[in-house]
């Protein structure tokens, strides 16, 4: 390895990033559209990037081939809201491949109640590096929770508690925003609305 290195030999792997840093003349397009056509992007890269490649005008049966074939059994549901708020044309396949990764996640047995806080502060980034919301996150677990728990409810609270419409995905993920305003943070009420 040394030696390659020192001869100048040493062999530049073709990721994604070392691509698109290249300075060889050809468009970032072109290169998305290589490096879907040749399976190279994992599915984190492909679900980051989606923004990217929409602003590039990515041939869009590209993206849609390389969603349907992704890999993502161990992705989080958050990551394809997340992705879904910069890529909404391409929503129902980013559903499609969080679906089939939910599909593999082993079942839960029992009832389950889940309390989601949806107050203003958690529309707020996660952290200051992140474009992530809190609400991204809490809507991840929902979505989660719907598919493998066989027998859950899901509530919100705020200034109030509301329960959430038995839906799934992305619909899911809307209820829950849409659920009530956000406003305080009212969870030992909650706790009591959801015992009685």
């Amino acid at each position: 390895l040394w030696k390659r290195l020192i001869d100048g030999e040493l062999v530049v792997p073709d990721t994604w990033e070392v691509a698109l840093s290249a300075q060889d003349g050809v468009s970032k397009k072109e290169k998305w559209e290589r490096l879907l056509k040749e399976g190279r992007l994992g599915a984190m890269a492909l679900l980051r990037n989606l923004r990217n490649m929409k602003q590039e005008q990515v041939d869009n049966a590209l993206v849609v081939q390389a969603l349907q074939a992704i890999k993502a059994e161990k992705v989080l549901p958050f990551r394809f809201i997340a992705a879904a708020r910069y890529a909404p044309q391409w929503e129902q396949y980013l559903e499609d491949a969080m679906f089939k990764c939910l599909s593999a996640q082993e079942k839960a047995a029992g009832k389950t109640v889940l309390l989601i806080d949806v107050s203003g502060s958690m529309d707020a980034q996660i952290s200051a590096r992140s474009e992530m919301t809190r609400m991204d996150a809490a809507c991840g677990l929902a979505v989660l929770a719907r598919e493998i728990y066989p027998e859950v409810e899901i509530f919100t609270f705020s200034n109030k508690t509301a329960q959430v419409p038995a839906r799934r995905g992305f619909a899911l993920r809307d209820a829950v925003v849409n659920s009530q305003l956000h406003g305080g943070t009212y969870l030992g009420k909650a706790i009591q609305d959801v015992e009685c």
